[in-house]
Order: structure tokens, then C-alpha cells, then sequence
């Protein structure tokens, strides 16, 4: 019951038939094609519309003959079971040897299908109808019932009679629990134009239950190129059966919505509303949806419609036989409160303002509530209607502040106000407007529109702050500034906000250019929920922003750019990394410092060949030896900029073999730092650098350094108050070290140490 092939036609005559069932029927224009209205509840649920002898006549008229060896459908018979009545249909008295325009028939009573719309179902689907040389299958799928695109049929389901059966009251079972299915009638349903959903969809109002039956039958609509060539084929975007069942029952039995009231001949495009001895013409497309209920399109000669007055055009208003008048669209009707509505709704009750209906006509109709002159439309706009125009109303709080009521709305369609002009939108000031066709936002303070971009809209979160949505048309009318709204406010006070979609950050107007900031009023800044000020942004943050790969560290209130993912990880130590995305304004308001050079890391500049140790966030170290750093286990080395480097202030010491971390002195050794512990410091007289904590996390701390050292050559040395006192032999250092182990020193720190007697 998916998408199916388009049937293949040969050329249809225009065949007259003089059964009640075959009116003469025009060829199908595409102009005709409304998605929602397919085929009338009155033409589909009609198990009366045709008897079996008038099924077999009209079988007979399809296919005169068929091809030798082959048996059509006007000649089909089959045994038939009996099947039991349910909540859906009436059951099914099997019979020998059955005609298929019997079985059509029968079903279709027993149903309360058409049997019209079960053989343009046929035919749609296998056919059948005109098939001169069908094969046994078409008969056994005869309905496309159970049988899926996607999957073999349902074998419980194969078989003429069976397929005719429970197809017909597949369309009951559609009726009786609408909301069980994807499509449903008296609401905007979004229908795929072709199992490829890359070919898109459209939004469609199913105006009936036959017509919502149909596509959760066959659940694609024409497109375009479909509609254009009804009796052919259109792109590799286009499905044919919903298109193909409106075709062939406007062929083979006029229109789908039968009505004998909406009139025009074959040669001209006016169509007529017949009311009494009146003609009126329906000059728009929305009127003529309006009068759907009253049933279909019918074809007749110019002679028969001069017959008739001609009347006013045909508008929005109709009136019955006591005089009430009514406002229509969508198959409902909406009476006036009085004659002043009217006026206000752009009418008035003169003659020449309604069309006369009968009240047969009238019961075609729904009945909807008393007008009102609030009024809500299909696209989602509110309205007021006054004096023959329409103002879009932002909101509730912009309604009840203009003294409109809450609790009157009506919903039309917007063409059932469409031609009312449009006047200055009802508002309040202090909000964020949404642009309802364009999703843009705009800010209106002091009586204008401040734009605001895309990228700032959604940094701000406008999307959960916006009082409502108005037209573009319906903005287009309240005055624009050029000054836009950037996300920087100030309130009444003067204290600055940097807002952003998660809430609203105080910041010193020191700090940020406050010719880019509006003064809000508090119950709008209110809507951001307070976040602290800039400090909440702790020392050591990561930040960026949502457009930039940059990331930022927080030092003192300041960002600075990370200049390499290695600065990354040294600044975030042990911790795992944590990134915080914040608006792109955020970014740009507070101050930003030189960029983070990596702490512990060596660094030049490809222009001089001074090296330099990074020692946190702010101080550069002079490398007079490699020796030194490499030592401390610093000997990762990379090129930046001269004025990266200069950022950083220039330390009075140089490196050397000794480092203080936290308040303890360590000696540069073999790749590590190793402790040196009170006791000791007089005795290798060391004057230590002291290095920032980020930078002594990169060093690697090895074994605690003792009393004793050794150089590359071998020799040991006892270090006792600033010199370095050779052990004369391997048996002079077994009987002094004790437990203790000696420390491989560079020769350089060796040399630095003065040579004393023998320990």
C-alpha cells in the first residue's frame, strides 16, 4: 500500500455513457489537483454508487475483448468464502463461481465503499480495469492490500475477492480510529512527495476522512512535475498513485467531489457558485476551497450557464434563508456578531457583500463559533480586526496591555484575512522579537528595531527569550535602527552585562566599550539569570569561544591565547582538561594578554639564538647552557615569535644546577630535580632559582640527593660546606658512605664546587 508504479495508460477516449454513474467528463486539468480534498467523504463512503449490472456494463465498456488465452476482469470469476461481519463491515455471503462485478459490488455494500473508488483502486493499483492480458498475480495483489514495496504480500490476503474485501474495509478501519494513523483529516499534515525523502515534502490540510484514508493507503502525494502532466509521467521525484486515482475517476466518472452548485464549461476556466437563478463567480482559489463542501466541480455548456443572472464575485461571506450572514473558511461558517463586524472585517451587509445560500447548502457547512475580532490563523499569527484592518499582536501581556480580550480567539485560515490591510503590529517595549517567516531576531527598544545577527541571537539564547514572532510584513511596519543589539547591556543603573544563553555576567563598563551596549529595562535583563561577575571565571580557566579554535587560559582577570595544544597540557596538569565554550562577545570584551608560552619549555625565535627557559605565566629565564636545563630535565625546545618571547619579563637570575619549588631547594641532576633537604643546603652551597608551580609540575623529581656525588669519570666525592672532598679509594668510600648511595652531577656542576682535602 506504498508508492506504486504508475499504471501504464494507453489513450483514453472521452466515452458517454448512459448510466447515472457516467457523466461526460472534461480531461482533467492539473489546476483542479488540491492534495487535500482528493475525493469527497460523500463520493468515497457510498456503497450504493453502483449496482453489479451496472459494475459489469461498465466493465464491459473498458475492455470490449480480451487478448486470447487471458482472462480480464469483466470475464473473472471465482469460487467466494463467506466472511463475518465486524465493527467495519457487514461480512460476506460466499458463492460459486462469482463474477467480479458482483464480488465489487457485494463488498462495496457490505463496506460502504464506493464501488467507484474500488475499481479506480484497481486500477490504480494493478490495472485491472482495462488490462486486455492480466496474469494471475494481478488478481491475487488486485488491490495492493498487505502488500508493501518493502516486503512480500501478506499470503492470508491473496486472491481476488479477499484483496477486494479487505481493502474496502481497510478504508472503514481509517475512518473509525484516525488517530492511529500518520494522516489525518482536519489537521496540516506533512506528506512526502516520493519514498526518497531527499525529493521533500509539503505541508497539506486534509480536509476529509476519504482523502486522509488515501494517503495512509498510499502515503506519497504528486509533486509538481506529476500534477503538470496527469495523464504522463514527471521526474525521478514523482509518485503517481494518489495522482492516479484522481485521474481516472475524473476520466472515467467526473469529479471526485460531486456537486451539481460549482459549475464552468469545458473551454472556459470561470467557475460558477449556482445559488437560486444566480450565478457567481468564484474569482480566487481560497474561495473556491472554501466551497468544497458543497461537492465537486461539474461541466456543463455556456449555453446552460448564460441561463443564469450573474451575480457579485464570490467572497468570504454567504447568508442563509433568515438572514443570518456568515464568515466561511475550511468548510466551516462563522456568523457575525452584527452588521459593525462586518464593516470592521472590510464587508458590510450589503447585498453586494454576500452571496445567498439555501439552507441545504448551509448544512453542507460546519458550524463554527460566533466571529470574534481576535483572530488566530494557520501560520501561527494573532490578529485584531478593526475598521478593515488586521494588526499582528506580538503577545498576550501586548494584548491584555491594549485592552483586547484573551479568551476570544478564532482560528482561520490567513487568506480568510488576507485582503484586510495590514496595520501597525500591537507590541510592548523592552522585548526580543522573532521574525515568524525569516527566524531572525530584533530587539525593539524606545519604540525601534535593533537588528541582531544570527551569531549573536544564538550566543544570547534569543530563541528562549523572545515575548513572540511577527511577519516580516507586520515588522516592516514599526521603525528600524541602524544601531544593533550585540548581547552588551547596561541597566538603569549603569552596571554593565555581557549576556549570554546560559545567563548574564556583570562586568566592570571599565572593561568593555559601552558605546556598543543598550540600556535594558530590568524585567528584560531579569529573563538572564545572574551568573556572578567575571571573577566567577577562575584563575586558571580554559575558555573560547563557539566560532574560534583559540583557546584562552584566565590569569588575573585576562585571557591569553594558548599558543600550542603541549601549553595545553602543561598548563592543566593532572587535571583532565575542561574547555569552556562562551559567547564570541564574552571573548571579545575582556582584556586579553600575550599569548601562553608552554611552562618548563625552552623557547628562541628563528631571528636570535638566545634561549630561554618559560617559568610560569610571565617570567623568561636566560639559558646560558643547555647543561643547566637539561639537567633539570627542561630540554624541550621550539621556535616562537620575538614579541611572544618579549611578553614574558626577563628574570634577573639565570638558569643553573639548582631550583627552588615550593619553598624547597632542589639539585639538577641526571634529567631530575632531586631535594635537597635543610641540612644539606649549607653543604653544597646552593643558590637556587625559584620557579613557578606550573613549571615545576613539567620536571620529573628523582631520589633525594645525599652527601656524597660522582662524576662521569668515575670519581666520587664527599660535599661538606661548599666543597667537594675526593674519596681517595674503594675502600675508603665502603668504610664512610653507610647506607647511603652517591648522585651523578654534571661536570660543569662539579667544577663549580672547590676541591678540599681527601674525605
Amino acid at each position: 500500500m506504498n508508492v506504486r508504479r504508475s499504471a501504464r495508460l494507453g489513450s483514453l477516449a472521452l466515452l458517454l455513457f448512459s448510466a447515472a454513474w457516467a457523466t461526460p467528463a472534461a480531461a482533467v486539468s492539473p489546476s483542479l489537483w488540491d492534495p487535500g480534498l482528493i475525493i469527497s467523504d460523500q463520493a468515497f463512503y457510498n456503497g450504493s454508487a453502483m449496482s453489479a449490472s451496472e459494475v459489469q456494463r461498465f466493465l464491459d465498456d473498458r475492455v470490449p475483448a480480451c487478448q486470447d488465452g487471458y482472462t480480464c476482469l469483466k470475464d473473472y470469476r471465482q469460487d467466494t468464502p463467506s466472511i463475518p461481519a465486524d465493527q467495519y463491515c457487514r461480512g460476506y455471503t460466499g458463492a460459486a463461481n462469482e463474477r467480479a462485478s458482483d464480488i465489487i459490488a457485494k463488498v462495496g455494500a457490505s463496506c460502504n465503499i464506493s464501488q467507484k473508488a474500488i475499481l479506480v483502486t484497481l486500477q490504480k493499483e494493478m490495472s485491472l480495469v482495462t488490462h486486455t492480458w492480466p496474469s494471475d498475480w494481478r488478481f491475487d495483489r488486485a488491490m495492493g492490500f498487505a502488500c508493501p514495496d518493502s516486503a512480500a504480500c501478506d499470503p492470508n490476503y491473496r486472491g481476488f475477492v479477499y484483496q477486494v474485501y479487505y481493502g474496502s474495509r481497510q478504508f472503514q478501519k481509517y475512518a473509525a480510529n484516525p488517530t492511529s494513523y500518520n494522516y489525518q483529516a482536519g489537521r496540516v499534515n506533512n506528506i512526502l512527495f516520493h519514498p526518497n525523502t531527499a525529493c521533500g515534502y509539503s505541508s497539506v490540510y486534509i480536509a476529509n476522512k476519504a482523502t486522509a484514508g488515501l494517503y495512509n493507503y498510499t502515503p506519497y502525494q504528486p509533486n509538481a512535475a506529476a500534477v503538470a502532466n496527469p495523464t504522463g509521467t514527471g521526474d525521478s521525484c514523482s509518485s503517481y498513485g494518489n495522482r492516479n486515482f484522481w485521474r481516472f475517476y475524473w476520466d472515467w466518472f467526473g469529479s471526485p467531489v460531486t456537486s451539481n452548485v460549482l459549475l464552468r464549461t469545458v473551454d472556459r476556466p470561470t467557475v460558477y457558485l449556482i445559488s437560486g437563478t444566480t450565478k457567481h463567480p468564484i474569482t480566487t482559489y481560497d474561495a473556491y476551497v472554501s466551497l468544497l463542501p458543497l461537492g465537486g466541480l461539474g461541466y456543463v455548456s455556456q449555453g446552460y450557464l448564460d441561463g443564469y443572472t450573474t451575480g457579485s464575485p464570490v467572497g468570504r461571506n454567504f447568508r442563509n434563508a433568515t438572514g443570518t450572514i456568515s464568515l466561511f473558511d475550511r468548510g466551516y461558517f462563522f456568523k457575525y456578531a452584527s452588521c459593525d463586524q462586518m464593516v470592521d472585517f472590510g464587508s458590510s451587509c450589503a447585498s453586494d457583500q454576500y452571496v445567498q445560500l439555501t439552507d441545504q447548502q448551509f448544512a453542507r457547512f460546519t458550524s463554527g463559533p460566533t466571529l470574534t475580532n481576535i483572530i488566530g490563523t494557520l501560520s501561527g499569527g494573532r490578529y485584531s480586526i478593526s475598521d478593515g484592518t488586521r494588526a499582528e499582536i506580538l503577545d498576550e501581556v501586548s494584548q491584555v496591555d491594549a485592552g483586547l480580550p484573551l479568551d476570544t480567539m478564532i482560528v482561520l485560515s490567513d487568506s480568510a484575512i488576507s485582503d484586510l490591510a495590514l496595520a501597525e503590529p500591537i507590541t510592548r517595549d523592552g522585548v526580543i522579537i522573532k521574525n515568524r517567516d525569516l527566524g531572525t531576531f530584533s530587539l525593539l527598544l524606545g519604540g525601534e528595531l535593533h537588528p541582531i545577527s544570527a551569531e549573536t541571537a544564538a550566543s544570547i539564547g534569543s530563541a528562549q527569550r523572545s515575548a513572540g514572532a511577527l511577519s516580516t510584513a507586520s515588522l516592516a511596519l514599526l521603525p528600524s535602527s541602524t544601531v544593533p543589539f550585540t548581547g552588551i547591556a547596561l541597566d538603569g543603573t549603569g552596571q554593565a552585562y555581557i549576556l549570554t544563553a546560559s545567563g548574564r555576567y556583570a562586568i566592570g563598563a571599565d572593561l568593555i566599550d559601552v558605546s556598543q551596549a543598550l540600556t535594558l529595562p530590568s524585567e528584560l535583563i531579569d529573563l538572564w539569570p545572574d551568573l556572578g561577575g567575571v571573577d566567577a571565571f577562575s584563575e586558571g580557566a580554559f575558555v573560547k569561544s563557539p566560532d574560534r579554535p583559540t583557546v584562552y587560559v584566565v590569569t588575573a582577570g585576562t585571557l591569553r591565547p594558548i599558543d600550542s595544544w603541549r601549553t595545553l597540557l602543561a598548563l592543566s596538569g593532572d587535571d583532565p582538561i575542561s574547555i569552556a565554550v562562551v559567547p564570541s562577545i564574552l571573548v571579545a570584551s575582556l582584556p586579553h594578554g600575550p599569548a601562553a608560552l608552554t611552562p618548563g619549555a625552552l623557547v628562541r625565535s628563528p631571528n636570535n639564538p638566545r634561549v630561554y627557559l618559560i617559568d610560569g605565566l610571565g617570567t623568561r629565564v636566560p639559558v646560558m647552557s643547555f647543561a643547566y636545563v637539561i639537567e633539570a630535565g627542561f630540554s624541550s625546545l621550539y621556535y616562537t615569535s620575538d614579541d611572544r618571547i618579549g611578553a614574558y619579563a626577563p628574570s634577573d637570575v639565570n638558569a643553573g644546577f639548582a631550583y627552588q619549588c615550593d619553598g624547597s631547594t632542589y639539585l639538577a641532576a641526571g634529567g631530575s630535580l632531586h631535594y635537597v633537604s635543610p641540612d644539606l643546603e649549607d653543604d653544597y652551597a646552593l643558590d637556587p632559582l625559584p620557579l613557578d608551580a606550573l613549571t615545576c609540575d613539567q620536571a620529573r623529581i628523582g631520589s633525594d640527593a645525599g652527601r656524597f656525588i660522582r662524576t662521569l669519570d668515575g670519581k666520587i666525592y664527599e660535599v661538606v660546606l661548599g666543597e667537594k672532598l675526593p674519596v681517595a679509594s674503594w675502600a675508603r668510600w665502603l668504610e664512610i658512605h653507610g647506607d647511603e648511595g652517591w648522585l651523578n652531577v654534571n661536570a660543569l656542576f662539579a667544577a663549580s664546587l672547590p676541591t678540599g682535602s681527601n674525605a
